[in-house]
């Protein structure tokens, strides 16, 4: 077992592969995995209230279709989340967000201006 100290809370693993730890917050005890428990202490530190680690450790299961990519017309369009509306796309050293048909109107006109612009130039 494992002893650790986390901004000022005392942690301590109850398995001997160190993957389930516990705290004292106050007069209660909260158990869980390591990052969930730090998670647990910072909120209690922040707000003086108490949430459960396994609260943390449900928010950080992987959503359906996260980490999604794609590339267009040489853009590489990303969606980290799942959601419909967290696509993003750096675009000519910006970062560009929303949903991914919006941003692939934007790259199709963009392109489109530039090559308007370059038929005028000849």
């Amino acid at each position: 077992m494992a002893n650790s100290i986390y901004r000022g809370v005392h942690l301590l693993s109850t398995d001997a592969k160190n993957t389930v730890w516990q705290a004292k917050l106050k007069t209660r005890v909260i158990q869980g995995n390591l990052t969930a428990v730090k998670k647990s202490i910072d909120w209690w530190l922040d707000t003086a209230s108490i949430i459960e680690p396994k609260e943390f450790s449900a928010l950080n299961k992987e959503r359906p279709g996260a980490n999604q990519a794609e590339t267009f017309n040489g853009y590489q369009i990303k969606n980290d989340t799942g959601d419909p509306n967290a696509w993003y796309c750096m675009f000519n050293g910006k970062l560009i967000k929303g949903a991914k048909p919006a941003i692939q109107r934007h790259i199709e006109a963009y392109l489109v201006a530039k090559q308007k612009a370059q038929q005028q130039k000849k």
